[in-house]
């Protein structure tokens, strides 16, 4: 379950009896923001992966962004990006 910064505040403050200061709001703050952007890091691997899979079947980019919803030049940009220098 996916919550706000002040839910999750809340909770600590209702739930827990926790006093909350300036400081602990900002490093609970501190800590959505890393797990939101490990979370982003994780679909953007997984989706690198499933475009260099599809790639590597014979799928043409266009088809391969018209299934991952991106851009042709996304994806052309991921193959680009992984893709040997000497094959």
């Amino acid at each position: 379950m996916e919550l706000s910064v002040n839910e999750k505040l809340e909770i600590m403050e209702k739930e827990y009896s926790i006093p909350l200061d300036d400081r602990i709001r900002g490093d609970v703050s501190a800590m959505c923001n890393l797990s939101q952007g490990i979370r982003e890091k994780g679909r953007a691997e997984i989706e690198e992966k499933i475009i260099l899979n599809m790639h590597k079947k014979g799928y043409t980019s266009e088809q391969i962004a018209e299934i991952v919803e991106k851009s042709v030049r996304e994806v052309e940009a991921v193959i680009q990006k992984r893709e040997p220098v000497l094959a």
